[in-house]
């Protein structure tokens, strides 16, 4: 059976990455996990791993740019960790836009739900963000 070509969603932070993929051929985001990670390179063998297992061959990555529409501190580290995941992974990484993703997480997720970490929704939200202008 071929599988469809994918797409990942990431929403990068010191501590913990949020990923998201597409399914149905590129029509939705789902949120897909959270990594973990103490050193960057464990982070970019998780990433990489679950490239491989779903056949992803574009990386959307969400970068924080200001109200302003500048690119601050946060937005220069999301592209330094861009340049060292494309190193790493071989694959296209596109920016999205991300300053309101976190804000529409944090008022989509249940207020009592246990995972009290939004990344992945963000992730999805980027994701989603990007391919409606995909369509």
């Amino acid at each position: 059976m071929h599988n469809e070509e994918e797409i990942l969603g990431l929403d990068y932070g010191e501590k913990r990455i949020g990923v998201s993929i597409s399914k149905l051929n590129k029509k939705m985001a789902i949120p897909h996990s959270i990594i973990q990670y103490k050193d960057i390179e464990i982070a970019f063998d998780e990433i990489k791993k679950i490239t491989e297992t779903n056949n992803i061959k574009l990386i959307v990555l969400g970068i924080p740019k200001t109200l302003k529409n500048e690119i601050g501190f946060k937005a220069k580290e999301v592209m330094s960790f861009k340049e060292k995941l494309v190193e790493n992974i071989k694959i296209d990484v596109e920016f999205e836009d991300e300053r309101l993703s976190t804000v529409q997480a944090l008022n989509s997720i249940n207020k009592k739900s246990k995972n009290q970490y939004v990344d992945d929704s963000s992730a999805t939200i980027i994701l989603n963000n990007y391919l409606e202008k995909l369509r």
